[in-house]
């Protein structure tokens, strides 16, 4: 990709900020994006014989796939986050065996997991996305108008500054 285009810096400019404005569940979908898009690119690029692009979209899938991984937290819940890192293990060595091998079944491999996690996840946004519109926001004048009113007049105990 040539960085010189005046629309790749504006395209990179847009996603950094769809990044920086979303929260943990939408980064978590948008690293199974990256990393599903990303195998498929490397399928067609090992039909087509593209062994540049298929390495480079092969790293993309493996940084994504790693920064799930790195995602995960078992404090939140241990059994879940065993079964992810295994899941996430499996994905890492079927994409490399897809590339050392040039084997498209494992890419097929690496997909389906990814697919299915992904729209586990899908499916946690959705219902996220539910809960916090049923969150109706107070009226803006109501969260705002503390702002403007008097201080409250309690007496406040006088403070010693003295070293």
């Amino acid at each position: 990709m040539n960085d010189t285009k005046p629309g790749s810096q504006i395209y990179r400019d847009y996603i950094e900020s769809q990044i920086l404005s979303a929260g943990p569940i939408e980064i978590v979908h948008m690293l199974y994006r990256v990393a599903i898009d990303n195998l498929n690119l490397a399928a067609g690029c090992l039909k087509s014989g593209d062994i540049f692009g298929r390495s480079k979209a092969i790293s993309k899938a493996q940084s994504a796939v790693h920064e799930l991984m790195l995602a995960l937290d078992p404090k939140v819940s241990a059994s879940m986050t065993r079964n992810l890192a295994e899941l996430y293990d499996y994905v890492q060595r079927r994409i490399i065996a897809a590339h050392t091998r040039r084997s498209e079944q494992a890419l097929k491999d690496a997909l389906k997991v990814l697919i299915t996690l992904s729209e586990g996840w899908a499916g946690v946004r959705s219902k996220s996305q539910i809960a916090s519109e049923e969150q109706s926001p107070a009226e803006p004048e109501a969260t705002l108008s503390h702002l403007y009113s008097e201080p409250p007049r309690s007496p406040s105990p006088a403070r010693d500054w003295s070293c």
